[in-house]
């Protein structure tokens, strides 16, 4: 049996990307909201205990696929996962005022400091939002005014190669985006866009991403556990 990969992981510290999936979690206006209830339970005499979900594709940390903005574009369970699994680069954009759009020059500003993205690099952008995420009807604060990726922003790291965009805000494109430039400009290349990311604060400039979607037969987009992989020192 090959080791490489288990003696790989014990060199790493993994690091949660996920906010808890839980009711009253805050959700796009319109979107399906998350439910759970107990279908058996051993109070009722069933022998065991499991539980009802119901939940908008786009509930909590999730993945967006093509068909989301594109009417012929794939949907999640036609997406490659393997470009989900990767170097991942972490870029701290949560000094910017509220609604800003990220443009090409600050992209190319924080590679100056912290290393050129290349092809195939996962891409998430620290608005500082995760902190922000909570239960419903406390929640207004996270729902509004985060900065996002403009439309020539994504169009420069696409030209670079990347095919897959993160955020911890609820939308890749900035609040007051009206035509949703950088989600248009992914999906319409076939990448794809994470959001609601959590913890992105607890990761260096560089690390390991993996984030696996259910596999959703014609879904436009699907809950996923989003880890990193950090090296120790």
């Amino acid at each position: 049996m090959n080791n490489d990969l288990v003696n790989l992981l014990s060199q790493h510290r993994l690091i949660e990307l996920n906010h808890l999936y839980e009711e009253q979690m805050p959700v796009w206006p319109g979107d399906g909201r998350f439910f759970m209830s107990k279908a058996e339970d051993f109070s009722t005499g069933d022998g065991n205990y499991n539980c009802q979900l119901s939940l908008g594709d786009h509930c909590g940390t999730h993945i967006d696929a093509p068909v989301h903005f594109i009417e012929q574009g794939k949907s999640i369970d036609q997406t490659d996962v393997r470009q989900l699994m990767g170097r991942g680069r972490c870029m701290d954009m949560s000094h910017l005022p509220a609604n800003s759009e990220i443009s090409q020059a600050q992209l190319e500003e924080w590679e100056s400091c912290h290393g050129e993205i290349v092809a195939h690099d996962i891409v998430l952008i620290r608005t500082g939002y995760d902190r922000k995420w909570q239960r419903r009807p406390h929640h207004a604060e996270f729902m509004e005014n985060w900065a996002g990726l403009s439309g020539e922003g994504a169009a420069y790291l696409l030209r670079k190669g990347v095919t897959v965009f993160g955020t911890d805000s609820m939308s890749l494109d900035a609040f007051t985006s009206e035509n949703y430039a950088a989600h248009r400009a992914v999906l319409s290349a076939g990448g794809m866009i994470i959001e609601s990311l959590a913890n992105l604060y607890r990761l260096p400039a560089e690390f390991t991403f993996i984030a696996l979607p259910l596999r959703i037969k014609g879904a436009s987009a699907s809950p996923v556990r989003a880890v990193a992989l950090v090296k120790d020192n």
